[in-house]
C-alpha cells in the first residue's frame, strides 16, 4: 500500500512545472529564490523593475508588472555547478559529486489594453536543493554502519504563477500573484530515526520519493517619486506542501549489530510535509545619470517558523519484525532542523556602455540559516557571500542578458550534534557554487 496524490487536474495545469522539476539536477545551495532573471542575478540578486521583465516581477515584486510596455516574452536558462567536501570521524574531505544542473523557465506579460492593469503568467524555480555525496557511513547505535554509500537529498519546488499589477499613477503601483508549487522530495541515504520512540537512534538504508502541490500568494508595491529613483517592497506567503509517495529500504546492518536474524527489507507508503517560508524584500534603485544605475535590496526569509522539523509519516509497512517492534505497520518520525531566520543584503551597479550594451556587477551577503546542531552535508545551505557580474545586449525587439554568479566556499563545523547517534559529532562541511544564466526577452 502506498499513498498517491489525487490531483490529476492540478498536475495537468502544472505539466510545465513537472518537466522543469525533472530536468533540474542542480546541486544548488542557492536554495530559496527571491529573484529570477539574469539581470537581477548580475546585480547581486537585486530586483529593478523594467518595461520588459515579467519573470522577475512574478518572482520578486508583482507591482513591477505595471512597468511592462507591450507584450513581453521572457525565457531563462540557469546552469549551476557545485563543489564541496565533508569530514568526520571516518571521512577526510570526501568530495561532493559535481554534475552540473540546467534549469529552464520563463514568463509572458503585457498591459491590459489601455487600462491601468497589467498581467503575467510564468513558471520559475522557488526552491532548489540537490545535494549528492558519497562518503562512509559512520558507526551508529551498536556500531551499525552501512559502509561507503551514496548520500543524496533533494528538495525541488517549481512555481507556476499568475500575477496582476495596477498603476494608481505614474508614481505608484501595486501588484499581487497567486502561485502553485510543484514539489519533489528524495532521500537516498542511511537514515537515523529521530523521534519514533521504539526505533529512535536506530539506522536503516532508506530510499524515499514523494511529490505534492502547495499554494502561495504575494503582494507588492512600487513607488517612483522621480525619474531617478524607484522604491519597492513585497511579501510572499509561506507554502505548505503535503507530498506523498513511497519509501523502501534495508536495515541489514542494524539488524546484524543487534543480533536480529530476520528479513531486513521493507516498503512503506510515505508522506512528507514541507513548509516553505514567508519572505519580505525591500529594494531601491537610483539612476545617477544616463550611464550609471545603483541598486540595493534587503531580504528577510522566515526559516525559523518553517524549517523547524521535517515530519515523515510511513504507513503500510511490510516488514513483520519492524512492525512488531513498533507495535504498528505505521511509523511517524521527524527530523529536527531548527533553522534560523535569514537576512540578506544585495547591491549592484549597472554601467551603460553603448546604446545597446550594458555591463553589471554585484555583491550579496547573508547569514547561514542552518544551526551547527542539525548540520549535515545534505542540509548545508550555508553560503554567505556572492559575487556576480553580467552583460546585456539589445537588438531591435530582442534583448539578451548573461550573468555569472560565484559563491566562495563556505565552511561550517559541528561540535556536539543535536541528531541522535552522534554520527555528525566533530564534523565539517565545505560548500560552494557557481552558476551561469542566460535570459532572452522579446517584445511583440
Amino acid at each position: 500500500m502506498s499513498f498517491r496524490p489525487q490531483i490529476f487536474t492540478t498536475k495537468l495545469l502544472l505539466l510545465g512545472s513537472a518537466v522543469l522539476a525533472l530536468s533540474a539536477a542542480a546541486q544548488a545551495q542557492d536554495f530559496y529564490m527571491n529573484t529570477a532573471s539574469a539581470r537581477s542575478n548580475a546585480l547581486g540578486g537585486t530586483y529593478v523593475a523594467t518595461s520588459s521583465d515579467a519573470v522577475d516581477a512574478l518572482a520578486a515584486n508583482p507591482a513591477g508588472l505595471s512597468f511592462l510596455r507591450g507584450r513581453n516574452l521572457n525565457l531563462d536558462v540557469d546552469a549551476i555547478f557545485a563543489r564541496g567536501s565533508f569530514s568526520n570521524s571516518v571521512n577526510s574531505n570526501s568530495p561532493m559529486r559535481t554534475d552540473a544542473g540546467v534549469i529552464p523557465y520563463g514568463a509572458f506579460g503585457m498591459p491590459i489594453g489601455h487600462s491601468r492593469f497589467s498581467f503575467a503568467v510564468g513558471v520559475m524555480p522557488d526552491l532548489l536543493s540537490d545535494s549528492d555525496w558519497r562518503y562512509v557511513d559512520a558507526p551508529g547505535t551498536a556500531g551499525a554502519s552501512y559502509g561507503l554509500q551514496e548520500q543524496k537529498s533533494s528538495i525541488i519546488a517549481i512555481r507556476s504563477a499568475a500575477g496582476v499589477g495596477f498603476a494608481f499613477s505614474k508614481k505608484f503601483s501595486v501588484g499581487a500573484t497567486v502561485g502553485a508549487d510543484y514539489n519533489q522530495n528524495q532521500l537516498k541515504a542511511p537514515y537515523i530515526f529521530q523521534s519514533q520512540p521504539q526505533v529512535a537512534s536506530l539506522k536503516t538504508l532508506l530510499d524515499l520519493h514523494t511529490e505534492g502541490v502547495g499554494w502561495n500568494y504575494s503582494f507588492g508595491f512600487m513607488a517612483k517619486p522621480s525619474d531617478r529613483w524607484q522604491f519597492g517592497g513585497a511579501w510572499k506567503s509561506r507554502t505548505v506542501i503535503d507530498s506523498t509517495g513511497d519509501a523502501t529500504g534495508d536495515a541489514n546492518a542494524q539488524f546484524a549489530a543487534l543480533g536480529i536474524n530476520a528479513p531486513s527489507t521493507f516498503a512503506y507508503g510515505a508522506r512528507v510535509r514541507n513548509v516553505l517560508p514567508q519572505s519580505v524584500l525591500d529594494n531601491a534603485a537610483f539612476q545617477a545619470n544616463r550611464r550609471w544605475l545603483f541598486a540595493f535590496q534587503g531580504n528577510w526569509i522566515n526559516w525559523h517558523d518553517s524549517f523547524v522539523n521535517l515530519p515523515v509519516s510511513l504507513t503500510g509497512g511490510t516488514n513483520l519484525t519492524i512492525n512488531s517492534v513498533v507495535g504498528s505497520a505505521a511509523l511517524n518520525d521527524g527530523v529536527p532542523l531548527n533553522w534560523k531566520d535569514q537576512y540578506a543584503f544585495h547591491g549592484g551597479v549597472e554601467r551603460t556602455l553603448t546604446e545597446n550594451t550594458v555591463l553589471r556587477f554585484g555583491f550579496a551577503h547573508a547569514n547561514s540559516p542552518v544551526p551547527d546542531s542539525t548540520l549535515t552535508p545534505m542540509t548545508a545551505a550555508i553560503m554567505t557571500n556572492q559575487i556576480t557580474g553580467g552583460f546585456g545586449y539589445n537588438h531591435g525587439r530582442s534583448r539578451w542578458e548573461l550573468a555569472y554568479s560565484f559563491h566562495p566556499t563556505a565552511s561550517q563545523s559541528v561540535g556536539q550534534s543535536g541528531l541522535l547517534a552522534g554520527e555528525y559529532n566533530n564534523s565539517t562541511v565545505h560548500v560552494g557554487t557557481q552558476s551561469a544564466m542566460l535570459s532572452y526577452s522579446f517584445k511583440f
